[in-house]
């Protein structure tokens, strides 16, 4: 049974869609918007995601005439966060910077979700990703990602991989690797990404999946090796390194991506302006400056894109996920 706070909300939010609906969609979006707009990030200040944001928010900004506040609800892997959004009245006022935790990985991982992610929001914009790279020691006497493969092939089983924690995005884009590659891999989790890279450099470990943002520094100081990226383009900082696409892979693919959502039944109008501010916020120098800085591969999408891509990375990660009965940690 519905209880009495729900019910009040959803009363409140028929009759905000009534009021809308009366009025032209013209007159909705030259309006709007009329006062600061929250954006949602649900994870902590200072990572890449935080800092994406508040480059963006303040392009934002420029763009709709309006400030544009950032505000963290970090917690249960960005799902706090986007739960408040989910249940947020529908008036482009309170936004979300949803990523592939929440809108991706999250759905199948957590048994118990308090929103759904297709049905509770509108996708808005896809602003880009920072990809993953498979590393290995710089020791390693493999140095392709087909020597890998041949020797995972001679000793199944032997071989190991590293990741930030069970149901991370490393973990699971190594297991997207497997089954691509059909090889028989040893997951070995770590708690954070950081003890994983660690044991990599000390040999503990055969490889690992990592962001090519946090991968650089050891690459660059050549105390590991890059393999390939999983991403459809070479990757700016790598462009030596090819993809698994280009050795024969094209579907191991694993990001961390970003992305602009607003609750479902925001007026169309309203997701137009702010579907059209998002891809001209994308050109500004600055933002372009700080997202390249953090690794991210500029990619937007509009809004029917990004619907769709969400729903492939659903899918995606959905099969992964209960093919190897991954739980969250």
């Amino acid at each position: 049974m519905p209880t009495p706070s729900h019910t009040s909300r959803r009363a409140g939010t028929l009759a905000l869609a009534f009021a809308l609906a009366a009025l032209p969609l013209g007159a909705i979006a030259q309006e709007y918007p009329t006062r600061p707009i929250q954006l949602i990030v649900p994870f902590a200040a200072g990572g890449a995601i935080d800092q994406m944001a508040r480059a963006m928010g303040g392009a934002l900004a420029r763009e709709l005439g309006q400030p544009v506040v950032i505000e963290n609800k970090p917690g249960a892997g960005g799902n706090i966060g986007a739960d408040q959004v989910a249940k947020a009245q529908p008036t482009g006022y309170v936004l979300l910077v949803g990523t592939s935790a929440t809108h991706g990985v999250n759905p199948s991982l957590y048994p118990k979700m308090p929103f759904d992610a297709v049905k509770d929001f509108t996708p808005v914009a896809h602003w880009g990703s920072v990809p993953n790279v498979l590393v290995v020691n710089a020791s390693s006497n493999i140095r392709t990602v087909p020597e890998l493969i041949a020797q995972a092939q001679r000793d199944p089983g032997k071989l190991s991989f590293g990741s930030a924690g069970n149901g991370t995005s490393l973990h699971l884009a190594g297991e997207l690797f497997k089954q691509a590659a059909k090889v028989n891999l040893i997951h070995v989790p770590y708690r954070g990404g950081a003890p994983a890279s660690l044991d990599l450099l000390a040999g503990n470990i055969t490889m690992m999946f990592d962001t090519v943002a946090v991968s650089l520094p050891n690459l660059r100081a050549g105390k590991t090796r890059a393999l390939a990226v999983a991403a459809p383009a070479r990757h700016f900082a790598l462009p030596d390194v090819p993809t698994f696409a280009e050795l024969g892979y094209p579907d191991v693919v694993a990001a961390t991506w970003a992305g602009v959502f607003a609750p479902a039944g925001t007026p169309e109008a309203i997701v137009k302006k702010l579907t059209e501010a998002n891809r001209k916020a994308l050109e500004d120098p600055n933002v372009v400056d700080v997202l390249r800085k953090t690794g991210v591969q500029i990619d937007y999408k509009n809004s029917p894109d990004f619907g769709k891509y969400v729903a492939g990375e659903i899918a995606l990660w959905g099969d992964i996920i209960r093919r190897n009965n991954i739980r969250a940690e």
